[in-house]
């Protein structure tokens, strides 16, 4: 018996059922609108700041110039906020020194403080300092090659690169998350036209014809399929506004991280109907199975709204904490349901039933979950590289844990007082004992208990084979990948 002093959320989720059914349909519209407002993209976006400092001054030898330039230089930044990393290396009239950062540290920020000490030092005279920031996370996004219309006529590499550098690369720039355009291609022919930069030194070949192109590197907490939808509308208005030319698209990211998305996403969905499929046969109910089923979706949507808030992305990991997530979510519901009808079976009323079962199983049922959480949320709260990656995927599962509990605890009781019928239940009771999956897990639970040096025996083995396998296991900081 329960007690009716007892708090039960499910009592009052049932004593409530249509405050309940709305408030789980609101999670539902705001989670399609968060899943609408999600972005796709390969892994999270992760922060890699590095400040490379570059000095050059006249000294005779390596020692020296590692005395007046390397030394000077690294016992004053020794001391930067943030730094995770120093070091250097010495060249005869030149040192370049390396800081790397903290993840969340600002790399402009850090770079201002960088000159700002490096401004108070005493250096060699006409020593020539170099400050470059550089963030890994700065790629290419896409990338062109611009060639003449006529197919037939030889490229002009240096008329090429005016108009690509006066009427291609301003625009582009200025776009949201743009970081720059390197225009790549001018390496033999400054000498001819000195007027033209001479700095980058990459020669392109486009047809067996060398050819100018054009390299969008996007900003480091940009998202990559944002920046190439830009410059794509961005290059379909150019090629009307300049015919003489032709813009040829050369590569970029952004199909690849589509497909993969999308290939995951596809993997999701085939894992809730599995899922479903496989239910089924254990409860041998289609309507328990439906709101088992209806546990999963709603889910995944309150996951949504939290995946929006905090700004993450719809990419391999996140993704991956869905997935994960899905036997979690089923299990959850699947305890209540079954605890449900088991007291429909011993005659209670399906609201007596809701009321007793949930009280039996509620304590039992948070603190398996919450135990799960607890596994996972603190990779949610990692620091450095690994908890830019790992975060995401902590946060995620943590909140679908969490959503797929509420959901158990109160739709899932709600939907089982409105849809399941006490006399189908003790109907289908009669059938229970002549399952195949009943009996077959019978049949090997006896002999399991009959065999227990055995069954020991076994799992001491798969143990340490398992150990033994580790060392064979490659390791690595991502997988490789194929991108064809």
């Amino acid at each position: 018996m329960f007690k009716k002093s007892q708090f039960n959320l499910s009592r009052l989720a049932i004593e409530h059922s249509r405050l309940t059914i709305a408030f789980w349909l609101a999670i539902a519209v705001a989670g399609l609108f968060a899943f609408s407002s999600l972005k796709y993209s390969l892994f999270p976006t992760v922060n890699f700041p590095v400040v490379v400092i570059r000095a050059q001054a006249a000294t005779e030898t390596v020692l020296k110039t590692e005395a007046q330039l390397t030394k000077p230089i690294e016992k004053a930044l020794a001391d930067t906020p943030g730094l995770a990393q120093l070091y250097s290396s010495t060249y005869l009239g030149q040192t370049v020194v390396n800081l790397l950062l903290d993840t969340d540290i600002d790399i402009q920020q850090a770079t201002a403080t960088v000159d700002s000490k490096l401004q108070q030092l005493s250096l060699p005279p006409a020593t020539k300092l170099d400050i470059i920031p550089f963030n890994l996370n700065e790629t290419s996004a896409i990338s062109y090659v611009v060639t003449d219309a006529a197919t037939d006529q030889e490229h002009d590499l240096g008329k090429l690169n005016q108009l690509t550098s006066a009427e291609i690369v301003p625009g582009i720039e200025k776009l949201s998350g743009v970081e720059r355009v390197d225009v790549l291609g001018n390496a033999d022919y400054g000498e001819v036209n000195p007027d033209l930069p001479t700095a980058n030194s990459t020669l392109i070949h486009f047809n067996g014809q060398k050819a100018i192109a054009f390299q969008v590197i996007k900003q480091g907490d940009a998202n990559t399929l944002d920046v190439v939808n830009q410059v794509e509308q961005q290059v379909a208005q150019l090629q009307q506004r300049l015919p003489q030319i032709k813009l040829v698209l050369a590569e970029t990211a952004a199909g690849y991280i589509r497909d993969s998305t999308q290939a995951t996403i596809d993997a999701l969905l085939g894992a809730v109907v599995l899922a479903i499929l496989i239910i089924f046969p254990f409860l041998r109910n289609l309507k328990a199975t439906l709101i088992t089923a209806v546990a999963i979706p709603i889910s995944l949507l309150g996951t949504f709204i939290v995946m929006a808030v905090v700004g993450y992305n719809l990419e391999t990991l996140t993704l991956l904490a869905l997935a994960l997530a899905i036997g979690i979510i089923v299990d959850d519901a699947i305890v209540e349901i079954e605890n449900i009808m088991r007291h429909l079976q011993e005659g209670k009323s399906i609201r007596e039933a809701a009321f007793a079962a949930t009280t039996e199983i509620g304590f039992t049922a948070s603190a398996a979950t919450l135990t799960i959480v607890a596994v996972f949320l603190p990779i949610g709260f990692m620091g450095g590289t690994l908890g830019q990656f790992f975060r995401p995927f902590g946060i995620t599962i943590s909140a679908a844990v969490l959503t797929s509990l509420l959901a158990a605890r109160t739709l899932s009781p709600v939907l089982a007082v409105y849809w399941l019928d006490s006399r189908g239940v003790r109907t289908q009771n009669n059938l229970e004992d002549r399952g195949f999956v009943t009996n077959s897990y019978r049949n090997l639970l006896q002999w399991a208990l009959n065999h227990r040096r055995a069954v020991i025996g076994i799992a001491i083995g798969s143990f340490i084979a398992g150990i033994a396998l580790i060392p064979l296991i490659p390791q690595g900081f991502i997988p490789q990948l194929d991108r064809g």
